[in-house]
């Protein structure tokens, strides 16, 4: 007989899906508010939990989308969502009058109610787990992009003396550079190799086109007088990345972004 809790977690039609995709796709925390409307006062209590966790979990990734970090409680959660402080969403149908269990983890935040047997941190707890590093890497693929069309506009990477075939070819190179980082991550070893040999052609293509155009070298520095920032026309404040860490200087793209680990030089930079 399948666990009642993993059975929540894990049903793709439930509501908590619905939820979740409806603030992925608008934006808009009244669209988790409508679960109070829709569930009676008197509704099950398995399908209470299921709404309130994936109300409490929807509000998490908003938050994160946001701020670009995991609010520390569920206090927070309420200030950064804009959900209600006293909203029904809050509480543990299996808590008398107990609010749901918030917190942050390694891997991102969680919610959790204390199921049948009204106790935390058993094996009949309903958990909803919000995964951190896919809502970062969607905030830093917004702040790269910016960064790197103005590097491409640039004197580091653009020459009025090049044709527009060779413009195309400097975008398409740092675009195959970028890609190839987003997808190093997940990729098999063979996958990898492929990579590794679309990188290599694209900083050719990179070299190659710099050196026939006299194009400027890049600064040696990302902020400060003289650092690459000021150079495409944007304040310091900006060299952060999804998370509000420091962006580091590329020789290829200007910038990568550290992945969730907190590490440069690891599989998940972009």
């Amino acid at each position: 007989m399948k666990h009642p809790a993993t059975h929540v977690r894990h049903r793709e039609g439930g509501l908590a899906l619905l939820l979740l995709l409806g603030v992925i796709g608008f934006g808009s925390m009244s669209i988790l508010l409508a679960v109070e409307n829709f569930l009676p006062p008197l509704a099950g209590r398995a399908r209470r939990v299921e709404a309130n966790l994936g109300t409490a979990a929807a509000a998490a990734r908003t938050a994160f989308a946001r701020n670009g970090a995991f609010p520390a409680n569920l206090n927070a959660l309420v200030t950064a969502s804009g959900l209600p402080a006293a909203g029904a969403w809050r509480l543990d149908p299996y808590g008398a009058a107990q609010d749901l269990t918030y917190a942050r983890t390694a891997t991102g935040a969680q919610v959790r109610s204390r199921g049948p047997d009204q106790r935390l941190n058993t094996a009949d707890d309903f958990v909803f787990a919000v995964p951190g590093e896919d809502l970062l890497r969607a905030r830093q693929r917004a702040r790269l992009r910016l960064l790197r069309a103005l590097l491409l506009a640039s004197p580091y990477r653009h020459a009025t003396t090049m044709s527009p075939a060779e413009v195309t070819a400097m975008r398409d190179a740092t675009r195959t550079i970028a890609s190839a980082r987003r997808t190093w991550r997940e990729a098999t070893d063979p996958e990898r190799t492929a990579l590794t040999t679309a990188i290599t052609a694209a900083e050719d293509t990179i070299g190659d086109l710099r050196f026939l155009h006299g194009l400027l070298t890049m600064p040696t520095a990302l902020t400060g007088a003289g650092g690459l920032m000021a150079a495409l026309g944007r304040p310091d404040n900006l060299a952060l990345d999804g998370s509000g860490r420091r962006l580091i200087l590329d020789p290829s793209l200007g910038v990568i972004a550290i992945g969730w680990d907190r590490r440069g030089g690891t599989d998940d930079d972009m």
